[in-house]
């Protein structure tokens, strides 16, 4: 069965009510590499929990170091995959524009409501210099996330990948004015690609023997299926146990998630490696 794999080096997850941005947009994170003042001043919310899940993570790596290796993912790529980024302030934009014509309108909503506004953020705020790229945008965020995250790994000059996924616990319900309600979740998850390390944790995309056809005109994204929720509990419950998420499904896998071409994404326990760069691609 073809697959590519990848070790997961490190990973966080985040979760903020929209009450509670405001705050995050200006705190820093022990161990992890500074933003620059007011760096997130205008950011949408998504930027904002998607940025402080890489330094949490980059802290996490600080932590087991000693301290943060500031060249340590500076070859990195960064994809990020927003699910519903820019509404509210969209909306927000939009009502100001009804109401008080263009000169209320800020300049700010075009280049942080953007596909690429996460992936370019976590770029120039934390100082990697790989390329960075935004994919995804709606309901096939995750799809699209784990498929180019993994086909950046075979650019040449590319040491590993930041995935950054974002998205609303449920999709808010905006006031009239395209005010969030203060109880909204947003919660970002970050999970660093690396060849080099020997994570605990395996990320992996596998293709069926037998690829199904599916009708362009059916949804791929079905409900039930997993979701950011799932991931970020499956991590949480993964870095409790020391890595792997002992408590596996029926199919035998930590988490899974089914791609609607036929291939399906796991992140497992990572089994025994001869060494540290281990990095297959393995064909039937």
């Amino acid at each position: 069965m073809p697959h590519i794999s990848c070790p997961v080096a490190v990973h966080a997850n985040v979760t903020c009510h929209a009450a509670g941005v405001a705050a995050l947009r200006e705190a820093s994170v022990p161990g992890a590499p500074p933003l620059p003042p007011r760096f997130l001043r205008h950011a949408d919310e998504h930027t904002v929990v998607g940025i402080r899940a890489v330094q949490e993570a980059m802290a996490a790596v600080g932590r087991r170091q000693g301290s943060f290796p500031s060249a340590a993912s500076d070859r990195f790529a960064v994809v990020a995959a927003p699910c519903g980024a820019g509404r509210p302030a969209t909306a927000r934009t939009l009502v100001s524009l009804r109401d008080g014509g263009p000169v209320t309108v800020s300049p700010h909503v075009v280049p942080q409501c953007s596909l690429h506004a996460v992936a370019s953020a976590v770029s120039v705020g934390l100082r990697i210099h790989g390329p960075n790229i935004g994919v995804g945008g709606g309901p096939e965020a995750l799809s699209e996330a784990f498929l180019t995250a993994l086909s950046l790994l075979d650019e040449p000059g590319v040491d590993g990948c930041w995935l950054v996924l974002t998205a609303w616990d449920d999709e808010p319900t905006l006031g009239d004015r395209g005010d969030l309600p203060g109880d909204a979740v947003c919660r970002g998850v970050a999970l660093a690609l690396d060849r080099a390390a020997a994570g605990s944790l395996e990320l992996s995309l596998r293709t069926e023997p037998s690829l199904t056809v599916i009708d362009e005109a059916s949804p791929t994204f079905l409900p039930g299926r997993s979701s950011l929720v799932e991931l970020a509990a499956f991590l949480d419950r993964a870095a409790q146990a020391g890595g792997g998420d002992r408590d596996k499904h029926d199919d035998g896998c930590g988490w899974s998630f089914r791609l609607g071409w036929g291939a399906t994404v796991h992140l497992e326990p990572a089994p025994a490696r001869l060494g540290a760069r281990e990095w297959r691609r393995d064909a039937a």
